[in-house]
């Protein structure tokens, strides 16, 4: 348990907070819920938080005062999980008040989890000492290079692992890989992209097997680990 990542939950909907939560829990993170800000802000004085989820429309006070008066002493992670789509609120969420993510309803709680397993990971890479990337792109002549060795790769899977070498990190879903490939919307099944990712893979354990290179984010698509 002393190893979990642990989530704060604020949200007033306690049927949303326990889904997110049930989903978290298999995902090996441990969670605490509360309903309001003023609770969760006490909360957050009092516990370590790994990312907060928090709702804009609480019962007591706005998430976005909430999420102010945690700007005001911590950079742990915030992902906005709100009704309210208006343009207006992300901007403010996103750029006025320093929120990492604006996401709105309805959603599927195994997007959430991906969305936290993203902001981890980019909270930790911009937080831990730069390192020198282990891939190279030659986009003239297609080639990839894995710690100094080149790759043999298909054109599909050099469009596919180049465009995962430029955006670490993040969680992308096998519909838009598969429009990664060909440009255009395209009659292929996603599940070529699997495929393509088994292949890719093998190709980066030939040279290191020390650790997963690619990560696969259940029923939604893949994350490039840096």
């Amino acid at each position: 348990m002393t190893n979990m990542q642990h989530i704060l939950i604020i949200e007033d909907d306690k049927t949303i907070a326990e889904s997110i939560g049930f989903v978290l829990e298999k995902d090996s993170f441990s969670w605490a819920w509360h309903d309001n800000g003023y609770d969760s802000l006490d909360y957050l004085n009092d516990n370590q938080v790994d990312l907060v989820l928090l709702d804009v429309g609480l019962p007591d006070i706005s998430g976005f005062d909430v999420l102010r008066k945690i700007r005001s002493k911590s950079n742990v992670p915030v992902v906005i999980i709100s009704a309210r789509d208006d343009e207006a609120d992300q901007v403010l969420g996103l750029e006025g008040l320093g929120a990492n993510a604006y996401i709105t309803k309805p959603f599927s709680p195994r997007v959430i989890v991906a969305h936290v397993r993203a902001q981890l990971r980019n909270f930790r890479n911009n937080t831990e000492p730069k390192s020198k990337s282990k891939f190279g792109i030659n986009e003239a002549m297609q080639r990839v290079l894995f710690q100094n060795h080149e790759l043999i790769l298909t054109p599909a899977e050099f469009k596919i692992l180049s465009h995962l070498i430029k955006n670490p990190n993040r969680v992308h879903t096998r519909e838009y890989l598969l429009k990664v490939i060909w440009d255009r919307p395209h009659g292929s099944d996603v599940k070529t992209i699997n495929t393509h990712i088994k292949s890719i893979r093998k190709r980066l354990n030939e040279i290191d097997n020390s650790c997963e290179h690619i990560e696969t984010i259940r029923g939604i698509g893949y994350s490039l680990i840096e």
